[in-house]
Formats: structure tokens, sequence, C-alpha cells
């Protein structure tokens, strides 16, 4: 859930980032058949049911590990724009001969010697692009893992087309790593600067 109790929200200028509910399960089956969202996910348009067991997978990790992405609402009308967090993600040790690492966004789903590496993401509706949503929610959640969680590194995994999400990443100044493998497509790795500045985030 990215929040350790007792904070049960992250709150910027703008957005107010909480744990995933029930009531969320129909907006997230809307983005994720949205092809132009899906182009830099899971390639094309998710099923209801697909979307359904992410949201239990997305539920298991908040119970398990206090990790995973938060719904992302906007302050002045309640709506829900997307969401936001840190994964229980996981990556090989190594890369296979001749191929890439691969890389889980669930821990669960990795096999039991893959290396725990929280992943830093963000998925934002398609009429709620280009508002500057996913660097303000983004940074909310940076600057909550850099003074609350222990981490010794943050990843996140980047479609090398999604030029938005690329934009939002180079703001904080991550580092390139490589590319690897999710569910057999390529994206790019990048790391966090954990050890820089804190940033301004407000949390309840």
């Amino acid at each position: 859930m990215t929040l350790l109790p007792p904070t049960d929200v992250l709150e910027t200028e703008r957005l107010v980032l909480r744990r995933m509910d029930a009531s969320d399960l129909a907006f997230f089956v809307a983005i994720h058949a949205d092809p132009d969202v899906a182009r830099y996910t899971s390639g094309k348009p998710r099923p209801p049911a697909a979307t359904e067991a992410g949201f239990q997978d997305v539920q298991d990790s908040y119970a398990k590990a206090c990790l995973g992405p938060l719904t992302v609402v906007r302050k002045s009308d309640g709506a829900r724009v997307g969401r936001c967090g840190l994964s229980d993600a996981a990556i090989d040790g190594v890369a296979p001969p001749g191929g890439l690492q691969r890389a889980w966004l669930f821990r669960s789903h990795a096999p039991a010697d893959a290396q725990p590496l929280p992943e830093l993401g963000y998925t934002f509706g398609k009429a709620h692009w280009g508002q500057g949503y996913a660097s303000e929610a983004a940074r909310a959640v940076y600057a909550y893992a850099e003074t609350q969680r222990a981490f010794a590194d943050i990843m996140s995994v980047i479609h090398p087309g999604n030029t938005g999400s690329l934009a939002v990443a180079a703001k904080f100044g991550v580092r390139y790593i490589g590319e690897v493998d999710v569910s057999g497509t390529p994206f790019k790795r990048y790391h966090w600067p954990l050890k820089g500045p804190q940033l301004a985030s407000s949390a309840r």
C-alpha cells in the first residue's frame, strides 16, 4: 500500500493518494480497457477479469508487504484520475544467457530466488494526461519512501515508447540501468536517487 500504519493518505496541492478499495474497481477496469493506456502497460486492452485478478494481487500485497499502488483522487471534485505507488516487485539476480533480466510487478508472481525491489509506478486515465498529476503524485510517493521507508533501491520500469512517463521520471534524476523483461515485453529500468535532498510532502 506504500503506506505504513497509521498513515492513511498522502496529500499534495491537488491530489489525495489513498489505498485502493472495492469502490475503485470499475475505474481501473475502464482505464485498463483503453488501448491508449494499455499500450504502455499490458500491451493490449485488459479484460475485466484480468483487472479484477490484479486488484486482488494489490490487496494481497497491502497485507503482506505494506506495498502496492494507491488510488489518486483529485481534491477539487473527488474524481479518480489514476494510480501511483510503490509495488512489491522483484527482479532476477542475473540475466539468462542471451536474454534480459526478468522483472515482476508482484513479488508473489516471481520465483522464490528473485530479488525484492520495490517499483515506483504510475498510470493515469487518458483524460487526465498532460496536467502534471503523474509528477505531483510521484513526488509525494518518492518523498514518503525517502523519509518513511528504508529501501536501499527503488526502480521504475517504463515502456520505451511511453515518452510521458519517461519525462516524469527524468524530473527526479533517475538513473538508467538497462532493459528488463516484464511479461515478455522489454521495459526500461531506472533507479531513483534515494540519497538526494528530501522532497516536501504531507501525510496524515
